[in-house]
Formats: structure tokens, sequence, C-alpha cells
């Protein structure tokens, strides 16, 4: 069976029947901000947690070098960790520092071509050297959360991590109702569920991945094998 989703007001419900309390106890304003603090606890815990995933693609223009990610996806994004080319054959960019890039490429060096190095400075992707012609270029990377309390929707996280939030709900509810056995109880039920939900999200799949490398395909093409052939193939057929 499936994880049940639950949204803000499933959530706040829960803790009232739990701790028995209504709304002129327990308002929601309350209950929020203690949502919101279990919410952040978690998302300290990881930076690259799977549901916060996102890609998307953007062309680039002959001779500029920034591009201000928000122009390519609505969702606002706090890292970038992967950018290919997919123009012609294909390059995986490197990430360089900004300054670095910066000092590098200066005055009479900061030519033209196709990009091979970017860095991330004030929300925009800068490419270096400059591209001299339009490519396609394909960005992965993670967004920032939804303010999915303020707008009483599901929680923005995996299934299995929404009910530890009620858990921490309560633990700050019995807190302020100073019973701390029962603050305590809950809080250690709310930080055993984020460890067993983090373990499951954070698990291989079972069907293991292939490893492309000599040492993990032996008797298999290597992967630099698979690259020097396709070379050599380029070249002929050229």
């Amino acid at each position: 069976m499936a994880y049940q989703t639950m949204t803000a007001s499933d959530l706040r419900a829960t803790v009232r029947d739990i701790t028995d309390l209504d709304a002129e106890d327990l308002p929601d304003s309350l209950l929020n901000l203690y949502l919101r603090d279990g919410y952040y606890r978690i998302l300290d815990l990881e930076k690259r947690w799977s549901w916060l995933e996102k890609s998307f693609t953007f062309n680039t223009v002959s001779e500029q070098r920034a591009y201000p990610i928000a122009n390519f996806t609505a969702d606002p994004i706090s890292q970038i960790v992967s950018i290919v080319d997919e123009t012609g054959i294909g390059l995986s960019l490197d990430m360089v520092p900004y300054d670095m890039a910066e000092t590098t490429y200066v005055g009479s060096y900061d030519t033209s071509g196709d990009p091979l190095f970017y860095a991330i400075w004030e929300g925009k992707i800068h490419l270096f050297p400059k591209p001299n012609n339009v490519r396609s270029l394909k960005v992965r990377g993670y967004r920032e959360p939804t303010d999915w309390v303020g707008e009483d929707d599901v929680v923005d996280a995996a299934a299995n991590l929404h009910f530890a939030l009620v858990y921490y709900a309560c633990s700050r509810v019995y807190q302020r109702l100073e019973d701390t056995v029962m603050a305590a109880e809950y809080k250690k039920s709310f930080d055993e569920a984020v460890v067993l939900a983090a373990k499951n999200i954070q698990k291989p799949s079972s069907h293991a991945h292939m490893r492309l490398s000599a040492g993990q395909t032996k008797g298999r093409p290597t992967f630099s094998g698979w690259m020097q052939s396709m070379g050599k193939n380029l070249a002929n057929n050229g």
C-alpha cells in the first residue's frame, strides 16, 4: 500500500485529535509554526532530497556569457549540480569558482568557443569560454521547497515523511503544556520516523546500476574503450 499523503490541514487536524485540543486552544497560526519548524529540520538533514530534483534545458546565444536561471524555470533553484552540452557528441561542463574563471578569461584571453566550464553567480549561469554559436544545454539541479503550509497544500516531501511532522508538532504542543515526558516521547518518535524514512528514500533501487569502469565490468566493453571506439568511428565516417 502506498504511503498516504497529507496536507497542512490534515496535519493540524491529526495533532488536535491526538492532543485533544481544539482550534481555540491550539490555533492554526501556532500549529503552522510548529509544522514549519519540523519541516525545516528535515530539510537541513540533506541538501539533495530527491523530491526537489529539477531539470531544464536552454539554448545559448552567440557571444553571451551570463544566463539568468529564472528565465528557464518557474521554480526557484537552490543549486545546480550538472550542465551537459547536448550539441553534437555532447560534453559535460565542469563547474569552477566564478572568481577563478573570471581571472582566467579576461582581456585578450576572453575569447569565444565551445563552453567547457560553468560558474554560478548572482542567480546566473556563466559559461567559459563564451559560446560562439547556439548550443543546447541540459541542466540538473535542486529547487527550493514550496510554502505548502501557507498554501494549505500537500507536504512538499516524500509521503513517508509526512506523518513525522505530526509527531514533531505534538512534541512542541506538550512542551508548551510543560508535559516534558510526553514532549520527549513524541520528539523521539519524530527522530525515529525521519531516520527510517530518510534511510528508505536514500536506498538504491532494487535494480542495481551498472558501473562504467573496467574493474566493475570485467569481460565487458569498458567506458573508456567505448569512447575510443566512438572517436575512431567518427573519424572514419568523417
